[in-house]
């Protein structure tokens, strides 16, 4: 028996399917971090604001391929991410009310990302926004890919 893996094995990815991921952030190089974590189990689309997370998040589900996965940025300028998520959430409900032959009615993985300590802030994530969870910033690799195939 050989110890040594056969090149068919070693060459499956580590991910069976990538997941559709959306990383909201303010600051370009969380964006990049999180690539670059994630660029083994997800396929990963970006915005750096509020507004433009919507429009990317809405015309995936006007395409009938919706993210599976978003990261999102709590403390941002302009519109935060609680006020984003609540959005987020509008469109998967009106999507889902209006398609009655839409078989599956699937949700994506809403995770908060903060560096913040303030507990109202994921007191309205989880109870105001329905939320999947959080990750604390600075960014551990573990915990965030155990976050995101803990949906799975």
């Amino acid at each position: 028996m050989s110890t040594t893996p056969d090149a068919a094995h070693s060459a499956q990815p580590l991910f069976a399917k990538k997941r559709k991921t959306l990383i909201v952030d303010d600051h370009p190089a969380s964006i990049l971090l999180l690539q670059d974590m994630l660029t083994e189990c997800c396929e990963c689309f970006a915005a750096t604001n509020g507004p433009q997370a919507i429009v990317l998040f809405e015309r995936a589900i006007h395409d009938s391929k919706p993210f599976d996965i978003v990261l999102l940025d709590i403390e941002m300028p302009g519109m935060n991410g609680i006020e984003v998520l609540k959005e987020l959430r509008l469109m998967e409900l009106r999507r889902n009310k209006e398609n009655l032959l839409f078989e599956e009615k699937k949700y994506a993985r809403i995770i908060m990302q903060t560096a913040s300590e303030n507990p109202q802030h994921l007191f309205d994530a989880y109870l105001k926004g329905k939320c999947n969870g959080y990750i604390n910033k600075p960014f551990n690799k573990k915990e965030l890919i155990e976050k995101i195939l803990a949906g799975v």
